[in-house]
């Protein structure tokens, strides 16, 4: 009889929030009545998700389900979670491998970027933000990927927001793609807004939102937003929080699990 296990593989960081999210995530999961759920990481954070697919065999699981923790596909799902940590060929999303001298069925699923909850969510954080009656502009900002996967996932969600009745929702990636973040937001000035809201379509904190994208928007390291400014104005600018925490996150991975049952 087939015993299956579940694996959150997530990016890693040199920072502990990336770990922490997932980690939180697992035990949302096995409230929910999942009780075989593991986290493995792709770089940075211990245990790799190779080291993780160890201890699962270890453990008598026969057959893993990964559950890419990630909003959008790109070079570590596509790449780097079959082939670097499975020996699976690129873009393989099931396959039985070898791991500790044992067959292993193994199943990678997709992220959930697309997931109509991700929209919730950052419409919820605009809610949170914005101040009824002030011409509100928001970005939503990604990461950015030399695959299409990244920029098709915010674009899609910026798209859903401005559905929903937020006027036009600006993009801006921190990397690899364009428009650039630091570009937009003089852009969203001049266009007339008396407050930006600033939604990064990330997992976790780390150094790419403490450190890279607050210089890029103009604010300070580390913050929760700050005051812009731009041809003798001043605007300000409100930093949203990442996706990555919020538990219905997890009520999307439920969901996923439930074509495997």
């Amino acid at each position: 009889m087939t015993k299956t296990g579940i694996m959150i593989a997530g990016h890693g960081s040199t920072m502990a929030y990336n770990k922490g999210v997932l980690e939180m995530q697992a035990d949302l999961l096995r409230t929910k009545g999942f009780d075989d759920v593991y986290v493995g990481f792709n770089e940075f954070s211990i245990p790799s998700i190779r080291e993780t697919a160890e201890e699962m065999v270890e453990d008598g699981f026969d057959e893993i389900i990964v559950l890419p923790f990630f909003v959008a596909s790109g070079l570590h799902v596509t790449r780097d979670i079959p082939m670097k940590h499975f020996g699976l060929p690129r873009n393989c999303t099931d396959g039985t491998v070898e791991i500790e001298g044992k067959q292993v069925h193994v199943i990678i699923d997709q992220p959930f970027g697309e997931d109509p909850n991700l929209t919730d969510i950052l419409a919820e954080r605009i809610e949170e933000l914005r101040i009824p009656g002030k011409d509100t502009r928001v970005i939503v900002m990604g990461h950015g990927s030399r695959l299409d996967f990244n920029s098709s996932v915010v674009e899609l969600n910026a798209r859903r927001l401005e559905e929903r009745g937020y006027g036009k929702v600006y993009v801006g990636y921190n990397e690899f793609n364009e428009p650039k973040i630091e570009d937009v937001i003089p852009v969203m000035i001049d266009d007339g807004a008396e407050e930006i809201i600033a939604l990064p379509l990330f997992i976790s904190l780390g150094k790419h939102l403490t450190m890279d994208v607050p210089g890029k928007l103009g604010i300070e390291d580390f913050s929760d937003g700050g005051i812009v400014r731009r041809n003798g104005r001043e605007v300000e600018l409100k930093y949203a929080v990442p996706v990555g925490a919020d538990p219905r996150l997890c009520d999307v991975l439920v969901e996923k699990l439930r074509k495997y049952q």
